[in-house]
């Protein structure tokens, strides 16, 4: 399982970067595709739900899916107010599944728009001369953050142990873990800007701090659903992971305080 695992990251997570690189409209109608996936998985979790049920929060979150290479902003208010009158009729988390699934890639597109328009201010140059637009950089700030959440999570986690974090939600994730994430997240997250030559400042330090916290968070949100639904997997559709919903629980938490920064202080993640 755990080769597994690692092999399906290293063929995804690969190309996942070169969407991002590629940009609009790639890697935003890769972010529809996925949202419409997680939507898909959310709501089979509940085995109770009827087909009509089903068809209406499927249809909600494809809506949502497709408008997102077309006009973000739309995509987030047809979204949620579908979901505003669902959640006051039904009062399930299941009925958040278009929500879950599309806001968080709605604000995915709306980082790496705000990076390209902080372009021009602040040209980004790798180690080597590489340069790397506004938009692509953001996201790859945002993933450096939630990825080395993951990896020091599990690396401390399982290395040092200790008490648990949440036993009853998710057994295996310990305190120490924890704590090995969120240094690591910010450790990271200060490598990439040095690396691009972009200014340490103490938003970034601050901002990285708290996505790996609703990262976290985010993930343990998703464990607490599968139990509720009595499913061990959101999907089976990536190999060693599960589903789209059990690959990018962490970022689809973290996505929107990223974006929620981008608003406050003017730009994209170079610009803080």
């Amino acid at each position: 399982m755990l080769w597994t695992r690692i092999a399906s990251g290293i063929v995804l997570g690969p190309f996942f970067l070169v969407l991002v690189v590629l940009g609009y409209p790639s890697f935003h109608v890769a972010l529809g595709i996925i949202a419409a996936l997680i939507t898909w998985e959310f709501i089979h979790m509940d085995s109770q739900l009827g087909f009509g049920a089903r068809r209406l929060l499927f249809a909600a979150g494809a809506l949502g899916a497709i408008l997102i290479p077309v006009a973000a902003p739309m995509a987030m208010i047809v979204v949620a107010l579908s979901m505003l009158g669902l959640m006051l009729k039904r009062g399930d988390p299941v009925y958040l599944a278009p929500s879950y699934a599309v806001l968080p890639a709605v604000t995915l597109a709306f980082i790496w728009e705000a990076g390209q328009r902080a372009n021009e201010a602040v040209p980004l140059v790798a180690p080597g001369g590489y340069e790397l637009a506004g938009g692509a950089f953001s996201i790859f700030w945002v993933l450096a953050v939630v990825w080395a959440t993951d990896i020091g999570a599990y690396a401390v986690g399982r290395t040092v142990g200790g008490p648990k974090l949440a036993p009853s939600i998710s057994p295996g994730k310990t305190r120490s873990g924890a704590v090995g994430g969120l240094v690591c997240a910010v450790g990271f997250s200060a490598l990439l800007l040095w690396a691009f030559d972009v200014p340490i400042k103490p938003a970034h330090i601050g901002v990285s701090f708290l996505m790996s916290v609703v990262s976290q968070a985010g993930d343990l949100f998703e464990s607490a659903l599968k139990r509720r639904y009595g499913v061990k997997d959101s999907g089976t559709l990536i190999p060693g992971h599960g589903g789209f919903m059990d690959r990018f629980d962490g970022l689809w938490a973290a996505a929107p305080i990223t974006a929620v920064f981008c608003v406050i202080l003017g730009g994209g993640v170079q610009r803080w």
